[in-house]
Parts: structure tokens; C-alpha cells; sequence
């Protein structure tokens, strides 16, 4: 099958369950606010963070290594991968388990949380084993070019069971219950129902597990790669933390809608980057840099498309946007602009890593998220104090900017990938014409309830975007997937053809 039917296809599969995923995590910010309070959101937000940078340790950089060695084995030797893999991140997870029980109380009163941010913290210590095995089965199934799994677990799976599972223990047994149960049970669930398959597409079993042994390329190549994990993780992160170190939970609760609505549009470039990843590495194992130079180019100018109208509402809606949360929340209005610019870039040019990280320069990309988790931090200890919320906002635009623009002259000095394609005109221009006439509609539109303005505006800024980008008309290789993927529209052409 051509690579970009298979791009298209898995892409298509991953991004439909990101979305889905991310609906479903922006329906419990809202449901938690709602039902919660600001101050309770705020502590869901750290002990997110605490138990997402516990993962990305226990994970090491062994997910990346799935993903690029799988695909380059066969047999035995790729069942020998796999299980080292999920060993050595099981032990690692349980070891980081232990330590956030030993430390709960003191990350409890570092970040102005109280005892119900230390009890919710106990719950990761049961939960963190549990999601990393999750999580590796899933990148497991992804190395045989197979997301369906890995995106039914962690984007319909385990955020589905945490929103009814808060609800069910709200009405239940009250707010703490509401805030620790979902962290246990969620993740349970997953691995519950991906475990069979797992065992199915690898081959792997309980006596693989007990018998792997370390393996030193795997090994050399994870440990770059879990520095980069880690640095992008705080980095993700940082802001929430920071917010919690230098102000108090309840900020931290109005930030964290505003972050997580914004991260939407990031959701896109992961879906891609998922089943673009095992791709890239196969072309680099091959030499083929022109392989991986297209390959980028393409998945990179289908994500600006796809991102660009999602982009237009949260910049010039973001007080609509916001006000699904309550009046308060309004105030992360001016942050919003902010990260929404940020994920844009983000979303943009984020898969610059993923091709660092997949063709020889993991220590590279280590070095980037390295410098710039530093600056992260510098800037938000000048920044938050004075500005809050906004100042975090601003320091993570800044960062992304300055790391979208090495990254991009690192990928043209390495591989000749050039900063921007000719191709992506169109989807710019487009978007340019799109935000003027929604600017017109939202001038136009006079006293309108929030998410009317907002629903209006959307379908309105849809429509013309499509009909934009079809007159300038579609690339080929869009053509062939369409063809491809919708064989009757191939046998329509066929027959006006003859």
C-alpha cells in the first residue's frame, strides 16, 4: 500500500480517537469545574503532572525504541525487544510508584495543595504501573504499523472511564473520591482490554517477560530519548507547576481549561507523528533521506490544514470558547490567544522532533527540549509573579518560537528539509481569507449567546475554508488517497473519463 494511503488511513484512525479523546478530557475540565470548583481542577492539573512525568521516566525512551527497531527485526529477535521493553518500564514504574508515596506529603505542601492533593497523589501510586503497562502494549501494537489499539485504550478507553468514574463517585461518595478514583480505575480498564491484544500481535507472554534480558543498542538509543521525553513532558508541564509553586491552586484551576483547550489543536500532530514515526525510521534505515524528506513535508502540510480553522476560533473566540467553564474562567481569556498561537507552531513544525528522534539525532533533539525546559523555567520565574497566568501563557509562546526555529535550521543543515514547503501555501492563504471573514461575522453578528457566536462562526469558518482550499485545488498525493480510500469516487472519474 502507497505511504500516504497508510498515513492517511492510520492518521485518520489515530486523529479521530485524539480528538474523541480530547473531547472527552475538555467534557471533565468542564464537568470538574462545574461540579468541583477552580481549586479542585487545580489539583487534578498537578497530579496530572506529577504522575505524567512519573510515566515518562518508567517509560525511559523504550516507546521510541519500539518504534524504531520493531520494524527493523524479525522473529525471536523482536519478541526479545518487546519484553525487555515492558520489563525494565514495569520495574521502573513500580520504583517511581514507591517514591511518590515516600515524597506525597512534601509535593503536597510544595504546591499549596493540602491533604486532598497528597490523598490524590496516593491514587497514582496504584495507577502508575498500570498506565505504563498500558502504554507500552500500546506502542508495542504501533511498531506493526497498528494504532487502532493503542487509540481505542488511551484516547476512548482510559478518558471515558475517568469522566464517568469522577461522576459516578461525585453523586456517590463526594469531591475526594471524585478526584482519586478515576486515576485507579481508568487505567485498570485499559490495560484489562488491551492485554489480549498485546499478547495476540507480539507473541509476547508472561515467560518472555520473566526471561528478557538487557539488549545494549536498544538500550544506548532509549537513553537519549528518555531526556527528551522528560524535558518535553516538564515542558508540557512547567507551567501548571510553576503556577502552583509561585500562586495557589485556584489559578492553577482557571489556567488549566485554557491550556488543555488550547492543546487541542496538538492533538492532530500526535495522531500523525504516531503512525508517521515507524515510517520515517524505515526510510533512514534504508538511506533513503528523500523517503523522509517527502514523508515530512506531506504529513506536515496535511496538519496545518487540518489545524488552521480550530486555530481561527480560539484566537479570535476566546472568551466564547471559555465561557462553556463558568464566568470565572474568562479571565484565562488573554492566555488562550497566547497558547493557542504556541500549539499552532507547536502542532505546525512538532514533528521536526519526531523526525530528529527517528533518523540519528536523539542526542540533538535532547539537547533542544534541554535548553528549552531551561528557559521555560527562567521565564516563568520572571514572568508568572508579574503577570500570572498570562505571564505563564507568554513564556510558552516565547519558548516555542525559539524552539521551532533551531529545530527547522537543524532539520535543513541534517537532511535538507527546507523551513517551510511551497505546498503550504495553500492552507495559509486560506486561513488568512477564513480569519478576515470570520473577523467581518463576529463584527456583524450583534448580541449573540457565546457558544451560538461560537457554533456560527465555526460552521461558517468550516465551509469557506473548504471551498478555499478545493479551488486552489487539492495536491496529488491528496488525490490518490481520496481515490484510494473512496473507490467510488475512482470509478466516477473512470467513467466521465471515457
Amino acid at each position: 500500500m502507497k505511504r500516504e494511503v497508510t498515513i492517511a488511513r492510520e492518521g485518520g484512525i489515530a486523529m479521530a480517537g485524539f480528538v474523541f479523546g480530547q473531547l472527552i478530557r475538555f467534557g471533565y475540565n468542564l464537568a470538574a469545574a462545574r461540579l468541583l470548583g477552580a481549586e479542585a481542577l487545580g489539583i487534578y492539573a498537578l497530579v496530572v503532572a506529577v504522575m505524567q512525568v512519573g510515566e515518562v521516566v518508567a517509560i525511559g525512551g523504550y516507546d521510541a525504541g519500539l518504534l524504531r527497531f520493531v520494524s527493523q527485526k524479525e522473529g525471536e529477535e523482536r519478541k526479545e525487544i518487546i519484553a525487555l521493553a515492558m520489563k525494565r518500564t514495569l520495574l521502573v514504574a513500580i520504583f517511581a510508584a514507591l517514591l511518590i508515596a515516600i515524597f506525597s506529603r512534601p509535593i503536597a505542601l510544595l504546591l499549596h495543595g493540602g491533604e486532598l492533593l497528597r490523598m490524590t497523589l496516593l491514587a497514582v501510586v496504584v495507577a502508575l504501573p498500570l498506565s505504563v503497562m498500558t502504554t507500552m502494549s500500546g506502542f508495542a501494537i504501533q511498531a506493526h504499523q497498528r494504532l487502532m489499539p493503542k487509540v481505542v485504550a488511551s484516547q476512548i478507553i482510559v478518558p471515558g472511564i475517568f469522566l464517568l468514574a469522577m461522576l459516578f463517585a461525585r453523586f456517590l461518595w463526594g469531591r475526594e473520591s471524585a478526584l482519586a478514583l478515576p486515576f485507579v480505575i481508568s487505567p485498570l480498564v485499559a490495560l484489562l482490554w488491551i492485554a489480549p491484544r498485546f499478547g495476540r500481535m507480539t507473541g509476547v507472554g508472561l515467560s518472555d517477560l520473566l526471561r528478557a534480558r538487557g539488549n545494549r543498542e536498544l538500550s544506548r538509543f532509549a537513553l537519549p530519548l528518555l531526556a527528551v521525553s522528560l524535558f518535553t513532558m516538564l515542558s508540557h508541564w512547567i507551567d501548571v507547576v510553576m503556577l502552583g509553586l509561585l500562586t495557589d491552586v485556584g489559578t492553577v484551576g482557571i489556567y488549566q481549561p485554557t491550556a488543555r483547550t488550547s492543546s487541542l489543536l496538538r492533538s492532530v500532530l500526535l495522531a500523525f507523528s504516531g503512525i508517521a514515526a515507524p515510517m520515517i525510521a524505515g526510510y533512514y534505515g534504508r538511506q533513503d533521506r528523500a523517503g523522509v524528506k517527502d514523508t515530512y513535508e506531506m504529513v506536515n502540510r496535511w496538519i496545518v490544514t487540518i489545524v488552521m480553522v480550530p486555530f481561527l476560533l480560539l484566537v479570535l473566540f476566546p472568551g466564547e470558547a471559555l465561557s462553556v467553564f463558568g464566568k470565572s474562567f474568562g479571565a484565562g481569556s488573554t492566555a488562550l490567544v497566547l497558547l493557542a498561537v504556541a500549539s499552532l507552531l507547536n502542532a505546525s513544525f512538532g514533528l521536526g522532533n519526531t523526525v530528529l528522534a527517528m533518523s540519528g539525532g536523539e542526542r540533538l533533539s535532547m539537547i533542544n527540549q534541554a535548553g528549552a525546559l531551561v528557559l521555560q523555567v527562567l521565564l516563568h520565574w520572571l514572568l508568572i509573579p508579574r503577570f500570572g497566568l498570562n505571564g505563564a501563557a507568554l513564556s510558552m509562546l516565547v519558548v516555542t518560537m525559539l524552539l521551532t526555529i533551531v529545530r527547522m535550521a537543524e532539520l535543513r543543515s541534517l537532511l535538507r528539509i527546507p523551513f517551510l514547503s511551497v505546498k503550504l501555501w495553500k492552507p495559509l492563504v486560506a486561513g488568512v481569507v477564513t480569519g478576515g471573514a470570520m473577523l467581518v461575522l463576529k463584527s456583524l453578528a450583534g448580541p449573540m449567546h457565546p457558544l451560538s457566536l461560537l457554533a456560527f462562526a465555526g460552521v461558517t469558518g468550516v465551509a469557506l475554508y473548504a471551498l478555499l482550499i478545493l479551488a486552489f485545488r487539492l495536491e496529488r498525493e491528496e488525490m490518490e488517497v481520496i481515490f484510494k480510500l473512496i473507490p467510488f469516487l475512482k470509478r466516477q472519474r473512470t467513467n466521465e473519463a471515457q
